[in-house]
């Protein structure tokens, strides 16, 4: 099934309305071919004349994580509120490398990070749905200009 067909069963099956307001919210996530956040996304917006506030942006958001179509990338091990976000797809891993210096967030495709996962919930009974690592590190740009991992912190 097609990603806006899923979003709007999804509401249908709520009792939410497909509105404009989140059709032009959906389309411009799509639109996105790398992990973005809030700011970005009204930034986008606007520039299209767009007009949509904060909260409609993160309750569109939030509806679309609970339909399952939109997935939450962490920046900070400790801090929730620096998410980015992304479109995802059902039975799909989602690693990522994301750097301590400038945030900088990097998709990771391992067969063998994947073949562990399989391994591991198979030896204990489970069967697995999809699985996400976060690897925080320092990128080689951030290492060039002088940083290092002590004064990330």
């Amino acid at each position: 099934m097609e990603a806006l067909e899923q979003f709007k069963q999804f509401l249908d099956g709520r009792g939410l309305k497909y509105t404009r307001e989140r059709e032009k919210i959906f389309q411009a996530i799509v639109a996105f071919e790398k992990p973005f956040d809030v700011d970005g996304l009204l930034f986008y917006l606007k520039q299209r004349e767009i007009k949509t506030s904060k909260a409609t942006i993160y309750r569109t958001l939030q509806l679309l994580q609970e339909s399952g179509l939109l997935r939450t990338i962490s920046l900070s091990p400790t801090d929730h509120r620096t998410n980015l976000y992304s479109l995802c797809g059902k039975y799909r891993a989602y690693d990522h490398l994301i750097c301590t210096g400038c945030g900088k967030v990097t998709d990771v495709e391992k067969k063998q990070i994947c073949d562990s996962c399989r391994t591991i919930t198979q030896d204990r009974g489970y069967q697995l749905e999809s699985h996400s690592l976060r690897i925080f590190a320092l990128c080689p740009e951030c290492q060039k200009k002088g940083l290092t991992v002590e004064n990330c912190r």
